[in-house]
């Protein structure tokens, strides 16, 4: 473990200004790590900024820290190091991160097998569950003492990124990490209820009208949804209120991949994969430019829908044809 993160821990000794950065639509676990990391290096006495492209979504407000996140990066400001947690590809920071001119080490910490490794420093675990668990690892390496700010944090990544531990990255080690930030003050009720049971009622009406597009492949292996401006729009919803929906037709008995198709803007798709654990979408995804985990990935594709969903749902049918059950 120390050889694993002796570089990032030596550039943190040595620096004092620091930004904390993570990827663009963010979601629990790149959130929590992002927060994690932020507060613990405060804990150190260093000058950290915590940045984000996109707003934190309203279901992660609460979390410890969040008020405090930026949307707009000081490009004048000196950096002696900026690191970066659960973002598989530099461009997924978002144009305004190009913008920095003196950042110092780039610092990529990761857990998708994916990653493009863009860091100068690149500390990537696949079999990490989440990005936090990687953060608490660092945390106690450096070592810091854990508050219970920060254990909210972790554990709200942890929680989000396993499916509240249902998913196969829930190893002994996450919920061994989980009970230690319970100990710690993280509350689960509260963090679950917070995360899953505050649903603003236009979350619903435009869930409504997404399963009106549900749609199975003759062999009812994949089950495809799609979200438009034109049904954000009429249910006053924010594209965060999408979140997740991908995971209702993964639910569908007989599916093997679920797939959202939600328009990011006129021209352009952003693609959602889910996988109940036979099929590797990340290789999916990796087709389109994109990346993520083997039984959750995304990319974005450019065109109209007609066409993006005829070359999405293709490419997965022959990954699932062409794939010897397990």
């Amino acid at each position: 473990m120390t050889q694993k993160y002796k570089q990032v821990i030596n550039e943190i000794r040595h620096g004092n200004s620091f930004l904390v950065a993570s990827h663009v639509n963010p979601e629990g676990d790149a959130v929590g790590s992002l927060l994690s990391l932020t507060l613990g290096l405060k804990g150190l006495q260093k000058d950290v900024t915590a940045y984000l492209y996109d707003p934190v979504p309203k279901t992660f407000k609460f979390l410890p820290f969040a008020d405090k996140v930026v949307n707009k990066i000081d490009e004048n400001k000196i950096y002696d190091a900026v690191l970066v947690v659960d973002c598989g590809q530099k461009d997924r920071l978002g144009e305004d991160f190009g913008k920095i001119k003196n950042r110092g080490k780039l610092i990529n910490i990761d857990h998708h097998a994916t990653n493009d490794r863009f860091g100068d420093i690149n500390v990537i675990d696949a079999d990490a569950c989440a990005s936090g668990e990687m953060v608490y690892d660092l945390l106690k390496e450096m070592p810091v003492s854990i508050t219970r700010d920060m254990a909210i944090n972790i554990y709200t990544s942890i929680l989000t990124d396993t499916g509240s531990f249902r998913y196969s990255c829930a190893t002994p080690k996450a919920f061994g990490i989980a009970g230690e930030m319970l100990k710690l003050g993280a509350n689960p009720w509260d963090i679950s209820q917070r995360v899953y049971e505050s649903n603003p009622v236009n979350k619903l009406k435009l869930l409504a009208s997404v399963l009106d597009t549900l749609e199975l492949t003759n062999d009812g292996k994949v089950a495809s949804l799609v979200v438009t401006l034109d049904m954000l729009n009429k249910a006053n919803a924010t594209k965060e209120e999408a979140d997740g929906f991908v995971n209702y037709a993964r639910t569908i008995e007989g599916v093997e991949v679920g797939v959202l198709l939600r328009e990011a803007k006129p021209g352009e798709y952003k693609i959602s994969f889910r996988s109940r654990g036979r099929i590797d979408v990340a290789e999916i995804s990796q087709e389109f430019g994109g990346g993520g985990h083997m039984n959750a990935a995304g990319c974005n594709i450019k065109g109209n829908l007609k066409d993006i969903k005829e070359k999405v749902i293709s490419a997965t049918e022959k990954r699932i044809h062409g794939t010897v059950s397990i």
